[in-house]
């Protein structure tokens, strides 16, 4: 091949692996820009600019995933270490969304509690482009690079308010239990390796077929891998860090943690699990059936007796991670779609209830017990009436978006099969109704005049988008489960 057209298939390869992760890239651009302009700017600007920077790129980037879910093919990029497929644009715009309103609830918060923003709203670009690397990542290589950037970015991010203890209590134990299940899933994904001589995870499914099964190497793997795997998805038993961080870390930081990371973390499971030992389906959903039923009892039954809002929706999102499991055990289209439908629906549902608690929060710290929220009916009707909505959308009352969600998850997981799990499911979300009305008590109860809740108008933004999604995508389900079903595809058509 003459040297002239080599270099030609060398850039038009470079650029074709560009275009694939372009969401990635775009954001990354402005990450760097927002980085070398926090280092030149006075310190009274940058926490306006670097906000600003934050918004549009994220704004860019979910442009960008959009335009290519429209028009554009996915497909593999650099020697098949990533992808563009729709499943990685799915959560990139889910990653995108979130990133937005994290940092348009964040920004009157750190100014409230006196903390640096700029270097704030960096670490939440460094998260989300970390998220963005395990939902498009095709190689074991790359979904640990892509896990170890987010992780990193948040153990940081858990210890932002640095003249509080707790805050930094809870970023301690967050480095710890994390670097131990980081290791787990490293020790796991080595295993897998050793037996499929590949870390690409479609070949790794091509390599290790159902009789893999009585390999001690791959089933001591895939243990290891689901040990690393549940604790991110803050899944029992390997819950317990999630209280103490949860409510340690500042509330915008809970926020963003308590939907991104399991978000992430799903994806990480569906791709590994799903797409690259789909022969090995019933090991691993044995597995992943014992954690989803243990999630549910432990969360559900744990969060009733919570004083604290943050505890109690840490607990809250430990039994939801068991009904999203559901679907990820019984795969397939129908599963898959459940799964991508209720992560992007939990979006907002859980972070908007987060975004009300955070701007009860005053200069002296968060504010999240009980008696916070009375006459909040009175002293803000908006956030009173955005909280009603949350609270019975993640207890699954209809026509909200809970409701749907889990009516989805639990006929994908009758369908499938695992239908003792669907009655457990069942009865707990039965329990979880006792503990989210309770929070409502106080919010619409009499109580004697307190000042009134500000709100700014990126935190209102955030809140009110939050609670139009969270009842308009119940009503109107069908257009995001046709995303979700076309986000499902690569995997559900994985062999």
């Amino acid at each position: 091949m003459p040297p002239g057209t080599d270099l030609s298939y060398s850039w038009s390869q470079a650029a074709s692996d560009l275009g694939q992760i372009a969401p990635i890239v775009a954001l990354v651009g402005f990450f760097l820009l927002a980085v070398v302009t926090d280092l030149v700017l006075p310190r009274s600007r940058r926490g306006g600019v670097t906000a600003m920077f934050a918004v549009v790129g994220f704004a860019y980037s979910l442009g960008t995933a959009l335009y290519r879910w429209l028009y554009a093919s996915g497909g593999y990029a650099y020697h098949r270490f990533a992808t563009g497929d729709t499943f990685a644009l799915f959560f990139e715009i889910l990653f995108a969304s979130l990133g937005i309103l994290t940092v348009a609830l964040a920004h009157s918060y750190l100014r409230r509690r006196g903390m640096l923003e700029s270097e704030f709203h960096i670490l939440v670009m460094a998260a989300v482009i970390g998220m963005m690397v395990l939902a498009s990542a095709t190689s074991l290589v790359t979904v640990f690079l892509g896990l170890e950037l987010l992780s990193l970015s948040l153990y940081v991010m858990c210890g932002f308010a640095r003249t509080d203890f707790r805050s930094q209590e809870a970023a301690a134990k967050y480095l710890l239990i994390g670097g131990f299940a980081s290791a787990f899933v490293l020790y796991g994904m080595a295993l897998v390796y050793g037996g499929a001589g590949t870390t690409v995870i479609p070949d790794i499914a091509q390599r290790l077929g159902a009789s893999s099964g009585s390999n001690p190497l791959i089933l001591l793997g895939i243990l290891l891998m689901g040990v690393g795997f549940a604790f991110k998805v803050s899944a029992a038993p390997f819950h317990m860090w999630t209280p103490d961080v949860y409510q340690g870390a500042p509330i915008p930081v809970t926020a963003f943690m308590s939907v991104g990371t399991k978000a992430a973390a799903f994806a990480m499971i569906v791709r590994v699990f799903a797409a690259g030992l789909p022969h090995l389906a019933p090991e691993w959903q044995t597995l992943l059936a014992v954690v989803a039923a243990a999630s549910m009892l432990v969360g559900n039954l744990m969060a009733i007796v919570q004083t604290s809002l943050k505890r109690l929706l840490a607990y809250s999102g430990i039994a939801q991670a068991g009904y999203v499991l559901i679907g990820v055990i019984a795969g397939g289209p129908d599963g898959l779609e459940a799964v991508l439908y209720y992560l992007f629906v939990y979006m907002f549902m859980n972070f908007g209830a987060f975004a009300v608690i955070t701007l009860l929060a005053g200069a002296e710290g968060d504010r999240d017990s009980f008696a916070d929220l009375e006459g909040l009916g009175r002293r803000n009707p908006v956030l009173a009436v955005a909280m009603t909505i949350f609270m019975l959308s993640l207890a699954g009352f209809p026509p909200s978006v809970g409701f749907f969600g889990k009516l989805f998850l639990f006929t994908s997981g009758v369908s499938a099969g695992y239908t003792w799990l669907v009655v457990l499911a069942v009865l707990m979300s039965v329990v979880s109704v006792f503990y989210y009305v309770r929070v409502l008590v106080p919010v619409w109860s009499p109580a004697p005049a307190r000042e009134r809740v500000p709100a700014s108008f990126s935190s209102s933004f955030a809140i009110v988008l939050s609670g139009a999604a969270s009842i308009l995508l119940g009503v109107y389900p069908t257009a995001l489960l046709i995303a979700g079903q076309i986000g499902a595809g690569p995997i559900g058509s994985s062999p």
